[in-house]
């Protein structure tokens, strides 16, 4: 449990100095920050439940695509503004070291399932990445669409 509890947090410093890296303007830091934590967070529960790497990393995700979707919109900002730094916990570093570590030392079976989750992983993340955005879009069309028609009909009958 203090594991996890050090992953949040040093997930939100990760996320934070993603954006300072960056040059987020300071007002949104502290947002980048949580929806890196809250990222971690939900990762680290789905890990618990999900046996399947692909699945906990796409909803994981997807949680950190969805969140950056809802600050946009409050922030009237890209979404990605907010999905690069929430997204920074879910990098599979650790698999990119370790595959790279058992190739320099000759263990192939080890470097490819190194090599397979990752792939795993990176899968994942782009597959939820894409499911919210597409969802977020259509949306947005059609709400936008949806007025834009209520808008010509009524200057049309004027």
């Amino acid at each position: 449990m203090a594991e996890n509890i050090k992953l949040i947090l040093l997930s939100f410093v990760a996320s934070v100095g993603f954006g300072l890296k960056y040059h987020m303007q300071n007002r949104y830091l502290v947002w980048a920050g949580l929806g890196g934590s809250l990222t971690r967070m939900w990762y680290l529960l789905l890990i618990e439940m999900i046996d399947s790497r692909l699945v906990y990393s796409l909803l994981a995700a997807m949680f950190a695509s969805l969140y950056a979707e809802i600050m946009a919109m409050k922030f009237k900002m890209p979404s990605t503004v907010f999905l690069y730094p929430a997204v920074i916990p879910l990098i599979p570093g650790n698999l990119i070291y370790n595959a790279a570590v058992n190739f320099l030392l000759n263990y192939r079976i080890a470097m490819w399932k190194d090599v397979a989750d990752c792939a795993m992983t990176v899968f994942g993340i782009s597959i939820g990445f894409v499911l919210i955005s597409t969802f977020t879009y259509y949306r947005r069309v059609y709400f936008l669409g949806k007025d834009l028609a209520s808008h010509l009909l009524r200057t049309h009958k004027k």
